[in-house]
């Protein structure tokens, strides 16, 4: 995957996304109970706005690392972050990165932990970056049949491009940590205590009516690949116009007055780093 292109075209529609997300990572500060002081890792930061907030909830005797794999989220957050000096972005994998140096009391992430190739390598790595004790928590998506604002462009997808294969729920991705006894078993055999996970509803509202959204998924997702791989040869066009008019139609069942509300199911997970014995 291409994250720096991704993330151009999420940066380039920010405003909605974070509105849509505001709800979900308010709850999820609010879990983390961040105290003044504490140092904290963002973990698949995006452009920042958790981090922008643990930054405020720290304040300046605590300090927010921001952690992305692609260099353009990274550049986003320095930017947004340049008068904030409790914050240090930095670019890396945290399947790889090396955290020897680094000593937090808390890791955060919204949305960030379900794109890893090898989950386990990733949380043992995460681990190594929390004092003993110190506690994770993250949120993800549940399954597609709670969340129309995947379930509709795929169901779109699948309309339009019937050739293209069902995709795989545990494959890295939006859905990937779904299933919560999986995502559980995962935290307790890659050094974590005290694992926890509660499935949240909710609603998404970003900007716009139901054809911007449209084309901002159009645009952050991984439409026009897929139409180029899948469709029949000469009708890529056509087969966007109806992938576009089937996702305006399915969004445009949640409109509410002035306002599009998608209902979203999350999962909002919670974990200590083992103490030793």
């Amino acid at each position: 995957m291409d994250w720096n292109k991704l993330a151009h075209a999420w940066i380039d529609h920010e405003e909605p996304i974070e509105r849509a997300h505001s709800p979900i990572k308010d709850e999820l500060l609010k879990r983390a109970a961040l105290r003044s002081g504490e140092k904290v890792i963002d973990l698949g930061c995006g452009s920042g706005a958790l981090a922008l907030d643990a930054a405020e909830r720290v304040g300046p005797k605590g300090s927010v690392i921001p952690l992305d794999i692609a260099d353009a989220f990274v550049d986003r957050v320095k930017e947004r972050a340049k008068n904030l000096p409790n914050i240090s972005p930095v670019q890396g994998d945290a399947q790889t990165f090396s955290f020897s140096g680094v000593k937090c009391d808390a890791v955060v992430s919204l949305f960030g932990t379900m794109f890893f190739s090898e989950p386990h390598v990733a949380f043992a790595n995460i681990g190594r970056s929390l004092n003993e004790g110190g506690r994770i928590v993250f949120v993800t998506w549940a399954g597609p049949q709670h969340n129309p604002w995947f379930s509709v462009p795929g169901k779109a997808l699948a309309d339009a491009l019937p050739e293209m294969p069902k995709p795989d729920p545990t494959a890295p991705g939006p859905m990937a940590f779904a299933n919560i006894e999986m995502v559980t078993d995962l935290l307790s055999k890659t050094g974590f205590a005290d694992v926890a996970a509660e499935e949240v509803d909710t609603h998404l509202t970003p900007i716009g009516a139901a054809a911007d959204i449209t084309a901002m998924m159009l645009a952050i997702g991984p439409f026009r690949g897929a139409v180029s791989q899948f469709a029949e040869p000469g009708v890529e066009g056509s087969a966007m116009d109806d992938i576009a008019k089937s996702m305006t139609e399915g969004y445009e069942a949640f409109a509410v007055d002035q306002d599009v509300r998608v209902p979203a199911r999350v999962i909002y997970y919670t974990a200590h780093r083992l103490r030793s014995q």
